[in-house]
């Protein structure tokens, strides 16, 4: 009697009595959350990777699809779910069994999901935004979540292919590594250098993010000049759009006289990144990107990573966004074609 009870005890101390379980989080904390999740939120950052795992398990969505976006995912995206990041008092009146946080792990970030749990008294969980753990981060949630099976279906799309690039990228020689510049901003001069999870990707294949300035946390997007631009010269420019189906940023680029000093100008080098449902490049920086870094191999280096785009495509929406994509929207979103 006195031995089922010593186990009682040591049970009920790691598991709750039955009804919860100790984790470590990805950010190195230790987390005390229920053996049975039913229901999660998830902040920006994650959202991408909880819904491609779980998503009727989510009580908000994060990101306002467009009109044009909605024609590439499912049905039930936004259903029954209620538009927030979230606030502590939103958190609260929709007590999810556990909160989900991505980002960059630091010690200010670790700081704030232990604010936020001390807040809500709800469990944080925190993930990392980082290109390279795609597959711990996947593994990780299907663990907590029951999705063992899920889970693996997505590491086994991004060891066939991120895998891929990221062992051909270490193979390419510095002398033949493409200069890139990654245009934002309206007039195309704002950027992200090379260590930003923003423009992660350009590392990540293989080329050289030409961009010389600093850093900015968070939101990204560092000033640069024309003059800058000049002298950096990039073979390639790729362009993000902060406009949507206006692509703004591609056409001023494309057209305006000062740019059209920039070789990759003249040489018609200029690309606009592919942006539904989601920028597959970047903003958000979420799994979005997995795609995203897919295309922007082919592109850079189409003699070197040989993927079929358009089955590529067909199978990342399917696993990834639950969404049967057919072949000829898959083509229309891989060569967007803007009009000037």
């Amino acid at each position: 009697m006195l031995c089922v009870m010593i186990v009682f005890i040591i049970a009920g101390y790691a598991y709750g009595e039955g009804k919860t379980r100790i984790v470590t989080d990805l950010g190195g904390r230790k987390v005390e959350i229920p053996i049975k999740i039913n229901t999660v939120f998830v902040d920006k950052h994650c959202a991408m990777l909880v819904y491609a795992i779980a998503p009727k398990m989510a009580v908000n969505y994060v990101f306002k699809p467009s009109e044009a976006a909605k024609q590439y995912l499912p049905k039930n995206y936004c259903e029954n779910k209620v538009y927030t990041d979230g606030s502590a008092e939103e958190i609260i009146k929709l007590h999810p069994d556990i909160i989900f946080m991505a980002d960059e792990l630091n010690p200010s970030v670790i700081d704030k999901a232990n604010k936020m749990q001390e807040k809500v008294n709800i469990p944080v969980v925190l993930l990392e935004m980082n290109m390279f753990k795609y597959k711990e981060d996947l593994a990780f949630l299907g663990d907590i979540l029951e999705k063992q099976k899920e889970a693996t279906v997505l590491t086994d799309f991004v060891k066939t292919y991120l895998d891929q690039i990221q062992e051909l990228a270490l193979k390419i020689p510095a002398k033949e590594k493409l200069k890139v510049y990654y245009a934002e901003g309206p007039n195309g001069l704002n950027t992200d250098p090379s260590g930003s999870k923003h423009s992660q990707i350009i590392d990540f294949t293989g080329a050289e993010n030409v961009a010389k300035v600093g850093i900015i946390p968070g939101m990204g997007m560092s000033q640069a000049s024309m003059e800058q631009v000049l002298v950096w010269q990039p073979e390639i420019i790729l362009v993000w759009t902060g406009n949507a189906d206006q692509l703004v940023t591609y056409k001023y680029v494309t057209s305006d006289p000062l740019w059209s000093n920039i070789d990759a100008v003249k040489k018609k080098q200029v690309y606009q990144i592919p942006w539904l449902p989601f920028g597959w490049f970047d903003r958000p920086p979420g799994t979005n990107r997995i795609i995203g870094c897919i295309w922007t191999a082919n592109l850079l280096y189409p003699n070197i990573y040989k993927f079929d785009m358009v089955k590529v495509t067909r199978e990342y929406f399917q696993k990834f966004y639950h969404f049967d994509l057919s072949e000829e929207d898959a083509r229309k979103l891989l060569n967007p074609k803007p009009t000037i």
